[in-house]
């Protein structure tokens, strides 16, 4: 997850208390708002989520000028980890191959998310070339009915589209003598699909991925308890999972099953069992340039447009952030703000809790003395 130094400085920065002394461990970064699919779970283009909640306006991609600012602040901070997502398809974004390339000429790990149903020959070609560290594809289903259940108004032969650009991938790296980028096939649980968790890892075996993660679903607020998983259920794929893992392990791919499985076993009230240490090592930037602490948080910290990084990391915002954070009384107070069920970074959380608990009777308290440095 990171460096020992960036530890030293997050330990720094935890004692003090709402400080960051390095920068975050990893950066997320929403593209583009467009989109060509309805994936069901998705908060910006499910039809089930459309119908209560409607667009907001504003430029439909991030400029690229402003990217290439960003690697370059990032790189001076000590920043490791750039992820390309979007609200959208971060492949409809004209300048996908210069984002890649900037970051990775900054000497930033560069991860993308992908729907997957646009790797033609170019796109395979262009982001081996761009030495791409990581290509994720979110593939919700094993099966093209299954895909249709999943992806709403969508055409079933997706799913062929999908495997086809994969196998494409596989075939051009070979070619290529290329060992990136790593091919991850990405699975969001849900109650559509809970059942053939098993097919999944075939089909990532079949196809040539290097790993396979999965995430459960979570419901938005309640938007989609309809397809979300019931106690026993979920009994279900913890144990599907555990057996998948040994499959995996034999085959040598990577995945996070045990992250999965620790948040099945924490459950939806993350913020009840531990606290939450994200705007210490993550930000996220939006398409119009607001930086938020992550996803499920859409309390604005800043915005790239009137101030670098670097000033908005440890600016007031961020500051208090981080104080409010830290404990169960502050996250409750969050609420309104973030939605932490089954939160994503739960493995992150867990990884900094087991090791700064040990250090938490000599972490001073929030006082006048603890006021944030100005941004």
């Amino acid at each position: 997850m990171a460096t020992s130094l960036q530890k030293i400085k997050l330990l720094k920065g935890l004692l003090k208390g709402n400080i960051a002394y390095g920068g975050p461990f990893y950066v997320t970064i929403d593209i583009t708002r467009r989109c060509n699919l309805h994936c069901l779970g998705c908060p910006y283009h499910s039809t089930e989520i459309r119908n209560v909640s409607s667009p907001k306006p504003g430029p439909t991609d991030l400029s690229t000028d402003l990217v290439k600012r960003l690697c370059s602040e990032l790189k001076g901070i000590g920043t490791s980890s750039l992820v390309l997502q979007g609200e959208g398809e971060p492949l409809l974004h004209s300048d996908i191959i210069d984002l890649i390339l900037a970051a990775k000429m900054a000497g930033i790990r560069v991860t993308l998310l992908t729907n997957g149903t646009l790797l033609d020959q170019y796109l395979v070609r262009e982001i081996i070339a761009a030495q791409l560290d990581i290509l994720k594809v979110s593939l919700w289903a094993s099966s093209p009915d299954q895909y249709q259940q999943n992806y709403t108004e969508t055409n079933s032969e997706n799913f062929n589209r999908v495997l086809d650009g994969l196998r494409l991938m596989a075939r051009q790296k070979e070619e290529q003598k290329s060992s990136v980028p790593l091919v991850i096939l990405h699975h969001p649980i849900n109650r559509n699909n809970y059942q053939t968790l098993d097919r999944m890892a075939d089909l990532a075996l079949s196809i040539n991925c290097n790993g396979l993660t999965f995430a459960p679903m979570y419901s938005f607020r309640g938007i989609l308890d309809y397809f979300t998983l019931s106690p026993d259920e979920k009994r279900l794929v913890y144990h599907s999972l555990s057996r998948i893992r040994k499959q995996l392990n034999t085959r040598s791919l990577t995945h996070n099953i045990e992250e999965v499985l620790l948040r099945y076993k924490i459950g939806e009230a993350v913020w009840e069992k531990l606290p939450c240490y994200i705007a210490w090592f993550h930000a996220r930037i939006k398409v119009d340039g607001t930086v938020q602490p992550c996803s499920r948080c859409h309390l604005p910290l800043g915005n790239l447009n009137q101030n670098n990084f670097n000033e908005i990391w440890n600016g007031e915002s961020f500051c208090h952030f981080r104080q409010q954070t830290l404990t169960r009384q502050g996250l409750e107070s969050m609420s309104g703000h973030c939605d932490c069920s089954f939160c994503c970074f739960v493995g992150d959380n867990m990884r900094v809790h087991r090791f700064f608990k040990w250090f938490l009777p000599l972490r001073r308290h929030p006082n006048k003395e603890l006021s944030c440095p100005e941004g």
